[in-house]
């Protein structure tokens, strides 16, 4: 897929927030902040719905869109596992649909947490999940079932990494390690932030009678389609 194409895709699903409680949630947060970073904000879309501020990206023809369109906030390019700001610069650091996408989430985390001085916010799939899946994943499903229900270092987040494809055709082809909400929280609360919201945002899956997704849906909270995080630091 062409990186112009790739980007159209993008910036159209970023402006789709209208029942999504995770984005609106975040939408809330980023208009009561005083100074937001955007971690991975593509071609700038998200970041303008979500109110402006300052993010940045590794892709020069996304950060290029991204001043071209939204000139108001300040877009840099940069690796978003070198964040190139002082410590506690934002009192709002988010990434939305991006942690998958990284080639190290513990780096990208970590240079999330220095730079903020007040909340951390995370939004991805939740591919991790002992039920779930990404389009690239070709491990067993009871060896990740297991995988799932086992205790967790929370040293580590332990996301199962994948190979992206070569060709990018559908949406997260490019993925390249299974978030997981459990673990997610638990490597945070153990960095010290304090979990102000959990949730694996079932209500984003529609109603179904299948015995098995309604068995993880009653007994397992942290096996939802997606992950919303909030932390304070």
């Amino acid at each position: 897929m062409r990186v112009k194409k790739y980007y159209d895709i993008a910036a159209e699903a970023s402006k789709k927030i209208d029942g999504h409680r995770g984005l609106m949630k975040l939408q809330k947060l980023c208009k009561n902040a005083y100074k937001v970073l955007d971690v991975g904000c593509g071609e700038g879309s998200r970041l303008n719905v979500m109110g402006g501020g300052v993010g940045v990206d590794i892709n020069r023809f996304a950060i290029f869109q991204a001043r071209k369109k939204y000139p108001k906030s300040n877009f840099q390019i940069a690796s978003v596992e070198k964040l190139p700001f002082a410590d506690k610069s934002f009192d709002l650091v988010y990434s939305a649909f991006v942690i998958e996408h990284v080639k190290s989430p513990e780096k990208m985390l970590e240079e999330m947490i220095r730079v903020t001085s007040k909340r951390l916010v995370i939004l991805c799939p939740n591919y991790g999940a002992p039920n779930r899946r990404s389009p690239v994943s070709v491990e067993n499903p009871i060896i990740k079932l297991l995988k799932g229900v086992l205790p967790l270092n929370s040293n580590t987040l332990g996301w199962t990494k994948v190979v992206p494809k070569q060709k990018y055709i559908n949406i997260d082809d490019d993925t390249t390690v299974e978030p997981y909400l459990l673990s997610l929280k638990k490597y945070l609360e153990n960095k010290g932030l304090k979990i102000e919201e959990c949730s694996s945002l079932w209500e984003l899956e529609p109603p179904t009678v299948n015995p098995r997704k309604l068995f993880f849906k009653i007994f397992f909270k942290y096996c939802g389609p997606q992950i919303f995080l909030s932390a304070r630091i």
